[in-house]
């Protein structure tokens, strides 16, 4: 059986007229009559009892037709189904994010992106950068948040999100009581600081400290930005963060902005490059909206 025979005999069993049927079909009628004859031959058995004036099924056409009905329902889902795939309205999407951009990153992105496409599950996981570079080329990830500036021959980039950099301090240190802070107060402060990493965020501003000349005594012992603002909270020193991560720490911090700070945190959004993940395009067209949003927003607040 293909599914042309059952076409032909689905049309001829739900009009009982094989000349109706032909021209519903656009096919002349001898072809179609032909198709039928060739089917009953294949099922040993036969579908329809014919006269001059009539045709009806027979108890094994009525058994075809139901299952016909029922395939032919299943294709037109299984059609349907494909389709939201290929446009990227069905399927999965796994994220990975290194810790502390899930506070701020992630949430405004990921609502938009629900809202769009509700029916696309996705699943958040905590990695450092190089991990999520690992997991997009394996395919075990779809996307990464990772920092910026950033270039690697098997990603493709686009930014997602831009801030300033901001001291978060314990309320009890005597820093804690200057609501502006400026570069030239964190010197030889003891400073709380993640494991230096060329692909790592911190690392940036630890580069941007000795640029402007800037000596700091280093706090080690932080693994995440978690860990980091825990360390902070308990006094052993300031952590130096992206204004995104204001109020994600414990209780007992204060955050203060650097006033004279140029330095621009960035982090984007990776993914392979050349994927054919409709859903993983779909997120990209989201990530490039909420962009030109805030850059509007911003010319706007500028003019």
């Amino acid at each position: 059986m293909d599914l042309v025979r059952l076409r032909y005999f689905r049309t001829v069993a739900k009009t009982l007229h094989f000349r109706r049927a032909a021209a519903l079909l656009n096919v002349s009628q001898p072809p179609l009559s032909k198709s039928i004859k060739t089917l009953e031959d294949q099922l040993g058995t036969q579908l329809f009892v014919r006269s001059r004036r009539h045709v009806e099924l027979t108890p094994a056409g009525h058994a075809l037709l139901e299952r016909c009905e029922r395939i032919f329902q299943e294709l037109e889902e299984a059609q349907i189904e494909v389709k939201r795939y290929g446009a990227g309205e069905k399927g999965s999407l796994r994220i990975g994010c290194e810790d502390g951009t899930t506070f701020s990153v992630l949430p405004p992105l990921l609502e938009k992106f629900q809202k769009q496409y509700p029916a696309i599950p996705y699943s958040v996981v905590t990695q450092t950068v190089a991990q999520q570079i690992a997991g997009l080329q394996s395919g075990d990830l779809d996307a990464g948040i990772v920092p910026l500036p950033m270039s690697h021959p098997d990603l493709d980039l686009v930014r997602l999100h831009s801030c300033s950099l901001m001291a978060a301090l314990a309320d009890g240190l005597p820093l804690a009581r200057k609501t502006n802070l400026r570069l030239r107060d964190l010197r030889h402060q003891p400073v709380v600081a993640l494991p230096e990493h060329p692909d790592n965020l911190y690392s940036c501003i630890l580069a941007y400290l000795k640029k402007q000349k800037i000596p700091v005594k280093l706090v080690p012992g932080a693994f995440d930005i978690t860990t980091l603002l825990l360390m902070a909270a308990s006094g052993l020193g300031i952590a130096l963060i992206p204004c995104s991560y204001c109020e994600c720490g414990p209780p007992g911090l204060v955050y203060r902005d650097i006033a004279d700070s140029t330095l621009e945190l960035s982090v984007g959004l990776a993914w392979k490059k050349g994927t054919q993940n409709a859903v993983v395009s779909n997120l990209v067209r989201v990530v490039r909206d909420l962009r030109l949003r805030a850059d509007g927003a911003e010319a706007i607040k500028d003019c």
